[in-house]
């Protein structure tokens, strides 16, 4: 097992046992393209004993005509207070699938300064297969007033992009985590004010090609195999994650970060914000 992913996802087999520790927060994140509000439907109907539910939608940036924009620190601070989450919490993060939204919250939290993060490996699916305990009981959380210091420049605007791009600068490599239908614009997007296509010389690695079909990160060796067919991580240059809407990028975002890949940058805007038409 290795040991630097260890420290960035738990098991469902880790988790059961650590379940009733006090200091253990766990953030049921369930959330679904384009149906706002079933995440917290299913959490209503079951989820993992102790684990509050924390809504992607609602912790955003509600100013901003994007969507789901990451928050601004006021408003992040003061969501993570009322969940009862301080600086000291260990912080365990689980989706329904694996990474799929669990990685866009685990960015939330790195960019706050927060680093005793883990993610659910499989997420509730696996949890469930797995036949370990669920609740229904609506959890009460303590008011804890927290504050921290933001993560500085892990994330790149669109004129930083159209910089680079006007002036042909080539020192970055921009990751589309698109399905790769999206992505070659054979299929539509899902917003309908948005076009099809890609950012100019992105390349396409799938969120979903970092997991199994249980959810399961793959294997680190095969997954930097994978990756260096598309990028050569001895070059010096910067990567920049984007996706649809700043979500998935996440995924792809957190598993360069398990690799140890420093110079690189979420766009949140991503193809919500470039392929407006």
């Amino acid at each position: 097992m290795n040991l630097f992913l260890k420290k960035k996802i738990i098991y469902p087999e880790e988790l059961k046992k650590i379940l009733n520790l006090s200091f253990i927060k766990i953030l049921d994140c369930r959330w679904y393209l384009g149906i706002p509000t079933k995440g917290f439907s299913e959490y209503k109907k079951s989820h993992i004993p102790g684990a509050i539910f924390f809504d992607l939608e609602k912790i955003s940036d509600k100013k901003n005509k994007l969507p789901h924009m990451l928050p601004q620190k006021n408003k992040f601070h003061s969501e993570i207070s009322k969940l009862g989450i301080s600086k000291n919490s260990y912080i365990i993060i689980y989706d329904q699938f694996g990474f799929f939204s669990s990685s866009r919250i685990w960015f939330t939290f790195h960019k706050f300064g927060f680093d005793k993060i883990k993610i659910l490996n499989g997420g509730f699916n696996l949890w469930k297969r797995k036949k370990f305990k669920i609740s229904k009981k609506k959890e009460v959380v303590k008011y804890t007033a927290t504050k921290t210091k933001s993560v500085t420049d892990i994330v790149i605007k669109k004129k930083e992009i159209e910089f680079f791009l006007k002036k042909k600068i080539n020192n970055h490599i921009i990751i589309d985590a698109r399905p790769s239908a999206r992505f070659k614009g054979k299929e539509p997007e899902p917003r309908a004010e948005l076009k099809s296509g890609h950012i100019p010389g992105s390349t396409n690695i799938p969120y979903d090609s970092i997991s199994n079909k249980n959810g399961e990160m793959l294997d680190l060796l095969n997954l930097k195999k994978k990756l260096n067919k598309k990028i050569n991580f001895q070059m010096n240059r910067q990567i920049i994650c984007t996706c649809g809407s700043g979500v998935t990028a996440c995924n792809i975002y957190f598993l360069l970060e398990i690799l140890g890949i420093k110079n690189k940058k979420l766009y949140d805007g991503s193809w919500a914000e470039w392929g407006k038409k």
